[in-house]
């Protein structure tokens, strides 16, 4: 263990020497923390891998079984000398006993609760020790309810009695790993004359100035002490204001530069340090990493109805992101992985992510994170689906809950907006109308405890008390096109029609999204089996039906797959294919809609769901197809008619006859372009239509640019023979092309195509591949042999005659040209199909 002195400050840190005792093998374990029971009982192989096979289903033991940690620490007679010490830790999960040397010191109920305890008294000089019991979560909901019954993403039943982590519990996307620990970091503090509790940073901001108004809280109100603020951006100090205790601290920005989201501009970060002094002795220390910018969220009347969009620094911004759940079932070990996720949403072109209310409050690494790259972020609370209690006791802690995480984010002026809860007035709607004092509990919590948190200690922070959020009036209906945000998903959980997104005009999209499975290298980390319908396989689909819905819409758009790599590949394309369709569409409804945040980004587990990236970090067809539909340019083509069934006989009895082709543009400043168009025929391998203009881009702005009238084409060539290859390119950089079908890709008869690659290496672990075919190659999937982790620049992409795609191939490890060139393999749509 390591001393850390800040002059008057002094930090033990204690997050070494843990261990902790498994009841059933009567034997104490070492432990790392921060980290969970199960991370440790897998580390000692008491336990096999949570996430293989059916594995979790036999681990339901571990939320029935208390567990002690104990860490023996020495203490030093420096900080014994102290006139306070105190035990902080960050993150106790959840119902947790604490003692030290076998005094009882605090009981505590709540994850997402900081706790601040004084043990000056109970300390001894040498050797303390430090016992932390976590009550199985099991009995702790039985205390609290003694019937649960199962309710949404929760077949036991109860989890609403706890504050915990809601997904830990299970989720139609994540398994049932309800686990206990101590999942942040732990220390002990001692200080004397004062410290810093907090600080709360306002912006202020006018033309060409920004003024940051500093409120310093310390333990203390002396007169003596005075607190220094040094403002610094790339290593120069920008300014130094020095103020006394309990004064209002002004810190003058000249020239700030802003901070503004990925694709409108630059991401400048500041660090601000608080010192705090009494005469030459420094007390204390806090720095926070700020960017300098002014978000807005906005509803406010207009020809539709009433927005609800974001402005940053003035500008009005279209929202492109994805929800974002945890990392990792088990928090601790998805830390690491948030980086390249991160960076996966960055290259992807999205704007913002959600932190979804059924995860946790995110570690400090995910803010810092998306301040530097670019991200917004929408914070909700961490309530989701179900109706909560509202009893004086769950309110009191839902409260400490509440300020403790508004006081600890409310600095990140990259948040753009708060919310109550995921989904609860829309599913449990009914429930509160028939239900008084169900409706009473979530006023007193939703529009009164978080909202008064927030008023409080983020005073001006924008705040909706649920999503999907009708304006208009509580307990109407949620889903409201004039107003409010949308979770659309009458595609996917009613089975509508793809071509249904079109009918949807909401102002904001908080929630849409497909399942397709896992790549075939993921699933092989929890199973062998090739059958989708196999044990281990069923219960990594935690949907139900989701196995049934996913053949529906494969069923909708393709030929029926092969082999299970077929069945994996073509799901991926029609989830892909249906995103692009729906977003495409939100994009092209611009100004009216403002946000395409579909779910969602990430899964913590390997698994069947709807994410765009793997569990691991492989990128799903979708994440490659967010690349080129969330780009600041987009050719955009919409259909005009329909294609219809006529169920009884399985006949198309309507057809698709002609196209409209847009262009949509979300960039910061205005640009000019070139939009080309070619019709091309399928068999006949050639072009039989082309033409192209120029064109102004207005910054969110979405035009109708060219109307293809078809009916003679499709007369000449046939229906299912014609392909619509769009491009624009414009004069900033950006480029956008599109490939328009007249009917389900299905119907049409591709030719078998070879795929002509060409490898070259650019430097270590990068590779520059060029594609191209003399054939059209729809859905062309490069890949490299499983047991080696890369990345592509552009995948699941398409190549038509004439075309070469320029790609770059990154690996973890640095191989020769031959050896990428032999394992590389290349396929198109028509191999998931023909042997």
């Amino acid at each position: 263990m390591s001393h850390t002195i800040s002059s008057a400050l002094l930090s033990l840190d204690l997050g070494a020497g843990w261990e902790f005792f498994h009841a059933k093998g009567n034997a104490w374990y070492g432990a790392i923390v921060p980290g969970c029971v199960h991370s440790d009982l897998r580390r000692h192989g008491l336990i096999p891998d949570p996430f293989y096979g059916r594995n979790e289903r036999n681990l339901l033991w571990i939320e029935q079984t208390d567990w002690t940690y104990r860490n023996r620490f020495e203490v030093s007679a420096e900080l014994l000398d102290a006139g306070n010490i105190e035990l902080v830790a960050e993150g106790l999960d959840t119902i947790a006993t604490i003692k030290l040397n076998g005094e009882l010191l605090a009981q505590t109920d709540n994850m997402f609760v900081a706790y601040r305890l004084p043990v000056k008294s109970l300390l001894k000089p040498g050797t303390n020790l430090l016992e932390i019991t976590f009550a199985n979560p099991w009995d702790a909901i039985r205390q609290r309810d003694p019937n649960p019954e199962p309710t949404a993403c929760d077949w036991v039943g109860g989890r609403t009695q706890l504050r915990k982590q809601q997904c830990s519990f299970g989720w139609d996307w994540g398994p049932r790993l309800a686990t206990s620990g101590i999942w942040r970091p732990i220390r002990l503090e001692a200080w004397s004359m004062n410290r810093i509790e907090g600080y709360r940073v306002n912006q202020v901001h006018n033309t060409g100035a920004c003024t940051l108004e500093v409120d310093i809280e310390t333990a203390r109100r002396s007169k003596q002490d005075r607190v220094e603020a040094v403002l610094s951006h790339e290593g120069e100090v920008v300014a130094r204001v020095e103020q006394s205790v309990g004064q209002p601290l002004s810190i003058e920005v000249e020239k700030p530069q802003l901070w503004f989201p990925n694709g409108q501009g630059e991401q400048p970060v500041y660090e601000l340090e608080l010192t705090l002094y009494r005469g030459d002795d420094a007390l204390d220390r806090k720095t926070h990493l700020l960017g300098l910018c002014e978000i807005k969220h906005e509803m406010k009347p207009d020809q539709w109805g009433e927005c609800f969009q974001f402005t940053v620094n003035g500008r009005a911004v279209f929202a492109k992101g994805a929800n974002w759940v945890p990392a990792h079932s088990f928090v601790n070990e998805g830390e690491a992985m948030i980086p390249d996720l991160l960076d996966s949403a960055v290259e992807a072109n999205m704007n913002m992510l959600r932190v979804w209310g059924g995860g946790i409050y995110e570690v400090d690494s995910f803010y810092e994170g998306c301040l530097r790259r670019g991200l917004m972020v929408w914070q909700d609370f961490m309530f989701a689906c179900v109706t909560y209690p509202g009893d004086e006791g769950f309110l009191r802690s839902v409260k400490a809950e509440a300020e403790h995480q508004v006081r600890r984010l409310r600095n990140h002026a990259h948040i753009a907006l708060w919310c109550g809860n995921n989904e609860i007035v829309q599913l449990a709607r009914k429930e509160m109308l028939d239900d008084a004092k169900k409706r009473r509990d979530y006023e007193k919590l939703f529009m009164g405890v978080l909202e008064k948190a927030l008023q409080k200690h983020c005073p001006g922070a924008d705040y909706i008390h649920t999503s999907e959020y009708n304006p208009d009036e509580f307990l109407a209906k949620t889903s409201n096109m004039n107003s409010g945000d949308a979770h659309f998903w009458g595609v996917w959980h009613s089975r509508e029609p793809i071509t249904s997104y079109e009918a949807q005009q909401h102002r904001f999209f908080s929630e849409f999204g497909m399942q397709a499975y896992p790549h075939v290298e993921t699933a092989r980390t929890f199973t062998e089996s090739e059958n989708i319908f196999s044990p281990e396989m069923d219960n990594h689909q935690r949907n139900g039906g989701g196995n049934q819905i996913i053949f529906h819409y494969v069923s909708e758009l393709y030929r029926f797959p092969k082999d299970y790599r077929s069945t994996v590949y073509l799901s991926q394309i029609m989830q892909a294919f249906t995103l692009r369709f729906g977003i495409e569409h939100m994009r092209r409804s611009m100004p009216r809609t403002m946000g395409a945040i579909y779910w969602q980004l990430n899964d913590c587990w390997p698994v069947a769901s709807w994410s765009s990236i793997d569990f691991g970090g492989r990128w799903k067809a979708l994440q490659y197809a967010a690349k080129r539909f969330f780009s600041p340019a987009l050719v955009s083509v919409k259909w005009l008619g329909e294609e219809n069934l006529h169920i009884s006989t399985n006949t198309v009895i309507k057809h698709i006859h002609g196209l409209e082709i847009y262009t949509v543009y979300d960039g910061p400043e205005a640009t000019a372009g070139t939009l080309s168009w070619q019709l091309w025929d399928v068999s006949k391998n050639r072009i039989q239509d082309e033409g192209s203009q120029r064109v102004k881009l207005s910054s969110n702005d979405s035009k109708l640019r060219k109307t293809l009238k078809l009916q003679k084409a499709i007369a000449a060539h046939g229906q299912h023979n014609l392909v619509l290859r769009t491009h624009l390119s414009t004069d900033n950089g950006h480029a956008s092309e599109n490939t328009t079908f007249l009917t389900a890709p299905k119907r049409i008869e591709f030719p078998q195509v070879a795929i002509k690659l060409t490898v070259k290496k650019s430097s270590k672990g990068s590779y520059a591949i060029t594609a191209s075919a003399d054939r059209i190659a729809y859905q062309v999937y490069l890949n490299l042999d499983e047991a080696i982790p890369h990345r592509l620049s552009d995948n699941f992409f398409d190549l038509f005659p004439g075309e070469t795609k320029m790609l770059t191939l990154r690996t973890e490890q640095d191989l020769p040209v031959s050896e990428i060139r032999k394992l590389l393999s290349a396929r198109s749509y028509v191999d998931a199909y023909l042997a």
